[in-house]
C-alpha cells in the first residue's frame, strides 16, 4: 500500500472517530464540521491524481469539509454584521469548495462505474434546500453518502437509471437537518 493510501485510510479512521462522537451526540454539529476541518486541515491536501475509490472519497470530504467551514464563516459573518468583503470572500470559497466537491461526486461515480449506487431527492427542514438537495450512496462502501444539489449530476444519474423521484428521508437525516 502506498503511502498516499495509508494517508488516506489514516484520515478514515479519525473521521469515523467524529463520526461516531456526533452521532453519540459528544459534540455539536458545530464541533463536528470545525473537528472535521481541522483533521482535512492537517493532511496534505487532496489528491491530485485521482485513482482509487479511497483517494476520490478523501477529496470529496476534504472538499465537503471546506465548504462547510467556509460556508458557517460566512453566515457567521452575516449573522454578526461584520465586513461585507469577509462574507463575500468565505461566502465564494464555500461555493468553490462545494464546486470542486461536486467534480469529486463525478469521479466516484466513475471510478465505480455506476454500480451498486442509489440516489434519490431527500426530505428537509430547510427551506433553501427542500426539493434541490439529493442524497447519492454508494451501497457496497462504509460511510459512503454523498449530497448534492448539482443538476449536472443529477442529470448523470437520472441517464443512467439511477435516480429514484421519490423523496426519503436521509439515511443521516439527523446530521442533515441540524443547524450550525
Amino acid at each position: 500500500m502506498d503511502a498516499e493510501k495509508r494517508q488516506a485510510l489514516k484520515f478514515y479512521k479519525r473521521r469515523s472517530k467524529l463520526i461516531e462522537d456526533y452521532t453519540r451526540g459528544e459534540m455539536s454539529k458545530r464541533e463536528f464540521i470545525i473537528n472535521n476541518f481541522q483533521l482535512a486541515y492537517q493532511m496534505s491536501g487532496p489528491y491530485v491524481k485521482v485513482d482509487s475509490f479511497e483517494k476520490a472519497l478523501f477529496n470529496y470530504q476534504y472538499y465537503n469539509c471546506m465548504a462547510k467551514h467556509y460556508s458557517m464563516m460566512a453566515s457567521q459573518c452575516k449573522k454578526s454584521k461584520k465586513n461585507k468583503r469577509t462574507y463575500n470572500r468565505y461566502f465564494s470559497l464555500g461555493n468553490s469548495f462545494y464546486e470542486k466537491k461536486d467534480d469529486v461526486v463525478c469521479q466516484i461515480l466513475e471510478i465505480l462505474n455506476y454500480e451498486f449506487i442509489q440516489a434519490y431527492p431527500i426530505q428537509t427542514d430547510s427551506k433553501r434546500l427542500d426539493d434541490k438537495l439529493f442524497e447519492i450512496v454508494a451501497l457496497k462502501r462504509k460511510e459512503a453518502i454523498f449530497h448534492s444539489i448539482s443538476p449536472k449530476i443529477r442529470k448523470i444519474l437520472c441517464d443512467k437509471g439511477l435516480f429514484d423521484i421519490n423523496k426519503r428521508p436521509s439515511l443521516i437525516a439527523e446530521y442533515i437537518n441540524d443547524t450550525y
